[in-house]
This record gives C-alpha cells, sequence and structure tokens, in this order.
C-alpha cells in the first residue's frame, strides 16, 4: 500500500520537518556582528523610541511576512565599486531572485536566487551584462527607476551554479550580508516591544518617501530576544542534610554571564536604519554598512509584488498544497503498478547537496530486477566519476578518473566494485541524499495496485506541471515518520506523475535545503548486473 514496503525503504528515514521553510529567522542564529554600528552617525536630534515607536518597529518584521512579497532596489559602494541589485523577494517561501549589476560586481555579475544558506548565480553573458542597465522607468513618476533591469519572470532554466553563503566571518561578502538583511526583515511573529525600547534603537528623523511620510528609526539588525529562564536548584531536603559531606568539587557552578538581554546595537548584530510609515509598522527603506564600510540603501516597493517561481534546485514554481481528490488517490495508487508494467526507465540525477557536491548524471533503473545503474559525477570535477549499481541490499560502486561520463559504461564490469548496505551508508543524520532518492526510485513499482484510501491521507496535491512537455500532477507522500509532523507541502518525497500514473519525475529535499531530482524516461534499458557486486 506505501512506497516504503519494499526493504529499500526499511531503513530510517530522516523527517526533515520543514526544511522548505528553513526559519527566517534562523539566519539570525548565524549572525554575530552582522553590519557596522551604524549607518552614519545619528542626527542631532535623536532621541530614544517612544512606546508607539517601540510597538511599530517590532511589528515591522511580521508585517513583513504578513505581506510575502515584495520588490527590493538596492546599491552598495561607489564609483567604480558600486553594486546594484533589482528583484523581488518571497518572505513565505524564503526565496530572492535578482539581477546583480553595476560596476563592482565582478563575478556576481547575472541572475541569482537565494534562499536561506544557499545561492545560486547565473553569470551574465556579454550581452546580458551590456543590457543591464536597460532598467525601464516606472510610469510612476513618483517611483525611481530600478537601478539595473528586473530579472526575467521566469527564470531560465539551466547555467546556474550553486553555493552555500554565510552571513558573518571572513568568508563573508556583502552580496551575503546583504541577502541575510533581506531575510531577516520579515519573521513569522513579532518582536518584544519592551525589549526593543531598552535597547540603543532611536528616533532619528522623519522623512518621505514616493509621497509617504515615514519615521526614520535606528535599531537592531537582529532583535533582542529575552534571556533563556533558568531553573532553581532544589531545595535541600531534611534527608539530604544528614547525609555525608562530599569533597568539594574543583569545578565552579556555571553562572549565567548576563542578567539580562543585550541592549548596544553592536550587540544585536550591528545598527540598521529603518524607514517607517508614520502609521503603520511598514518598511519603505533600510541602510546599513556592509563589511568594508560600503553604505548599502535597499529600498522596497511594496507595490512590485510579483509570484516568484523557484528554480528546480530551489523547489520549482509556487504549490498549492491540498488533500487529493479521489481521482487523484486512484492515480496514485496505481502509480507502482503502471512502473512494473514499464519494466524499467532510462534516469537522470541531479542532486545539488552544496557544499558537499552539485551531482549530476544518468543510468537505468530495472524495476523488475530491483537494481539501477548509473554514473555520477560533481560539476566542480567532471572528470572524477562514481559508477554506482543501487540494489534493494545497498549499494555497489566503483570509481572513475579522467573522462566524464554522462552513463555508465555499457556491458558493466563485473570486478572492482565495493559493496555497502544501506545501514553501513548511513551517518547521525540518515541516509544519503542519492541514496534516498535512488532507494525511493527502486521502490517505485510493484506487480499489484495500491489502496487508494492510503492516499487520501498521507499524500497532498502540490501543483500542474510538465516533463519534457508533458503534462504531470506533483504530489508529495508523507513518510510514518513525517505523518501528524509536518503538513502539508512539507514533506521530503515529492512524485511527478502523468495521466496514465507513470512517475515521470521523483524529488527529494536534501540536507542543504536544496531539492534534488530524478527523471525517469521510457526507452530500452540494458541487461544489468542483478547479483550483488563487491
Amino acid at each position: 500500500m506505501t512506497l516504503s514496503r519494499r526493504p529499500a525503504e526499511k531503513r530510517r528515514i530522516v523527517a526533515l520537518v520543514v526544511l522548505s521553510c528553513l526559519s527566517l529567522g534562523s539566519v539570525a542564529g548565524l549572525v554575530g556582528g552582522l553590519v557596522s554600528c551604524a549607518p552614519e552617525e545619528p542626527a542631532a536630534q535623536a532621541r530614544p523610541l517612544s512606546a508607539a515607536e517601540a510597538q511599530r518597529l517590532a511589528e515591522m518584521r511580521v508585517t513583513n511576512f504578513r505581506d510575502e512579497r515584495t520588490g527590493i532596489n538596492a546599491t552598495w559602494g561607489d564609483g567604480a565599486t558600486q553594486v546594484k541589485v533589482a528583484g523581488w523577494v518571497d518572505w513565505k517561501k524564503a526565496l530572492a531572485y535578482l539581477r546583480v549589476g553595476g560596476p563592482g560586481a565582478g563575478d556576481q555579475r547575472g541572475l541569482l536566487q537565494a534562499v536561506p544558506g544557499v545561492v545560486a548565480n547565473r553569470p551574465a553573458t556579454a550581452g546580458e551584462a551590456a543590457a543591464e542597465a536597460e532598467a525601464p522607468r516606472p510610469s510612476d513618476a513618483t517611483k525611481p527607476a530600478p537601478p539595473v533591469a528586473e530579472p526575467p519572470a521566469d527564470p531560465p532554466a539551466d547555467g546556474w551554479r550553486l553555493r552555500t553563503w554565510t552571513p558573518t566571518g571572513q568568508k563573508a561578502t556583502p552580496l551575503d550580508t546583504f541577502l541575510s538583511l533581506v531575510f531577516l526583515i520579515a519573521s513569522t511573529k513579532p518582536d518584544q516591544a519592551d525589549l526593543l525600547a531598552k535597547t540603543d534603537a532611536r528616533w532619528v528623523g522623519q522623512d518621505r518617501i514616493g509621497g509617504t511620510a515615514v519615521d526614520v528609526l535606528l535599531g537592531p539588525a537582529v532583535p533582542p530576544q529575552p534571556l533563556p529562564t533558568v531553573k532553581p536548584r532544589p531545595t535541600p531536603s531534611a534527608t539530604a542534610s544528614v547525609q555525608p559531606e562530599r569533597a568539594p568539587s574543583n569545578s565552579a557552578s556555571p553562572s549565567p554571564s548576563r542578567t539580562a538581554p543585550p541592549t548596544a546595537l553592536n550587540e544585536l548584530g550591528g545598527a540598521v536604519r529603518y524607514w517607517l510609515d508614520t502609521s503603520a509598522p511598514k518598511l519603505r527603506r533600510f541602510e546599513a554598512l556592509l563589511p568594508g564600510n560600503l553604505s548599502l540603501r535597499v529600498d522596497l516597493d511594496r507595490a512590485e509584488r510579483p509570484e516568484v517561481n523557484a528554480l528546480a534546485a530551489f523547489g520549482g514554481d509556487t504549490i498549492a498544497p491540498r488533500k487529493p481528490t479521489k481521482t487523484e488517490s486512484a492515480l496514485l495508487a496505481k502509480m507502482r503498478e503502471r512502473n512494473y508494467e514499464r519494466g524499467g526507465a532510462k534516469i537522470t540525477v541531479s542532486v545539488p547537496t552544496v557544499p558537499v557536491a552539485d551531482l549530476r548524471g544518468g543510468g537505468w533503473l530495472d524495476w523488475r530486477a530491483a537494481v539501477g545503474y548509473l554514473a555520477v559525477y560533481d560539476t566542480r570535477k567532471a572528470t572524477d566519476v562514481a559508477v554506482l549499481r543501487p540494489s534493494v541490499e545497498g549499494m555497489s560502486f566503483q570509481t572513475k578518473a579522467g573522462k566524464k561520463m554522462d552513463t555508465p559504461p555499457i556491458p558493466p564490469p563485473y570486478d572492482g566494485w565495493t559493496f555497502q548496505s544501506w545501514t553501513e551508508r548511513t551517518d547521525a543524520h540518515g541516509g544519503l541524499d542519492i541514496d534516498l532518492l535512488l532507494g525511493e526510485a527502486i521502490a517505485a513499482a510493484a506487480p499489484g495496485r495500491d489502496t487508494a484510501s492510503f492516499f487520501e491521507d498521507s499524500a497532498s496535491f502540490l501543483r500542474k506541471d510538465t516533463v519534457d512537455g508533458d503534462p504531470v500532477t506533483v504530489f508529495e507522500i508523507a513518510k510514518a515518520a513525517e505523518q501528524g509532523i509536518i503538513g502539508r507541502g512539507q514533506a521530503r518525497m515529492r512524485y511527478w506523475v502523468d495521466k496514465s500514473g507513470a512517475l515521470r519525475r521523483l524529488e527529494a529535499r536534501t540536507r542543504s535545503g536544496t531539492f534534488a531530482q530524478l527523471d525517469l524516461a521510457d526507452g530500452e534499458v540494458p541487461s544489468l548486473p542483478t547479483g550483488q557486486l563487491g
């Protein structure tokens, strides 16, 4: 009835709860000194926040999250070092989609998508670089033109390079710190106004942006949090009082390092200047100093808020999770039977597990024999190839060097293999990303039909899509370890199923917060080794 019935799926499955919603606030846990102390010296009339201003600042982040999306226009640096950015951020998806340009953009010039912790960059071609400054003038004369042309509504499918990013530390770039600030200005809950009022936050002055009156507030990059509650030690009992005395310990009892939350802005990620509506907690602009003392200005276009579609590596187009209909549940119920009838498929894999590797490759899957055979390589060194033979029992593998391979050698070799059981290949976090993807693919076939009622509770409809021009329905099926813990749209595995019930793509969330894909196309499958290798 479920894909996990097969032996390959009986190994431990790690429920990556809410990996898709890698908390916007979780970036705050990564920051120390995020930005410099202040974008510039506060004006002479600066004063502490009033209670109403502290409350407005406290509600700013949750207001951004509830608004979901906004346009972003940013610049930092001057002259030959200036970088210009235009695009959009979707705080609910935790996704930014931008074009990066300007004389100081360097190798960052081009298109960019980011989720907290991972950046995908598509370097600009010579023609794109020449056209980047052709930003259309807005129809509203009160609005400034974007500093560079906005990215295309539909992101290109290829040419992207993935990397991790960190907001602070020696490796942090101005772009990384800018991205962290963009994500940090949204949160699922309001900040604590009473704690903000006790910080060095200040009212700096008033201004107007696009005809809207705003207050300019100097506040923290990371909102203050209450100190964790320390449980009092239990009072010694009468029985304990008559016990023999113990030798004194050489280690002193731990004591809290501070008795109140920090108030200095440099202890709260640094100072950021916020332009907030005078009558609502709506952010219009913010400024800060990036690493290298580069002045950053970010304008938010609250009217420019289109749907932002993610790259395949970040989950693809927008989903609308819901309970499957009876017809959709019946389609899922015949998926494994339909795959078994197909016999096998040619497979193509993409597993972006940055920073460890960004794997690509291909091969074949034989559902009748319950084995696969494929070659994979890291895009950063394509001539180092791993040849894999997954089966129900585990993984056989060998390495090849000196030549890129998109598919493994035919006929398959029968010597030189090393074998590991699935249990041997797990670590403290569970199975490896590519192992879970291949194991699930092998398990996606059975000679009989599953029970449709099972999918009514465990599966979710996500969206309609296409694979190679053919219409498919994208579903997720929650594993037993995930059921009751995650919401719809958050399961680790996704299944792209065509109208006949055939699985056309399998998708998995990786440990790094990206999505891995395994595409399955009908075609002749060569004879694959079925016995244990190695």
